[in-house]
């Protein structure tokens, strides 16, 4: 009984620090990296597609395909290390508006 509630006091006591004091920012861009390459993309590959995938659905299947394939063929030729490279400054340039 006693570990848990010690256990249960370290997490909300963390819990605590991150909601008032937030992570730092190296930390949130360290492990947005992991996540992407978790993923096997980078952050421009990561943009691009999902500004493909914001197009508007039709119920034809061939602008469907060409969806699906644009976004394939995008996304590829930016999963390199110079998508890599314009994804981060990009990243850098829109932090005054993001506030990341």
């Amino acid at each position: 009984m006693h570990f848990t509630t010690a256990l249960a006091a370290i997490l909300t006591l963390l819990g605590l620090t991150i909601y008032f004091f937030g992570i730092p920012a190296e930390l949130k861009r360290k492990l947005e990296r992991a996540a992407l390459k978790t993923m096997g993309q980078n952050k421009a590959s990561y943009m691009l597609n999902d500004q493909i995938d914001k197009l508007p659905e039709a119920d034809q299947q061939s602008v469907k395909d060409l969806k699906k394939g644009l976004g394939k063929a995008s996304g590829g030729a930016v999963r390199n290390p110079l998508g890599d490279l314009v994804g981060e400054k990009v990243d850098e340039g829109t932090r005054p508006m993001t506030g990341r």
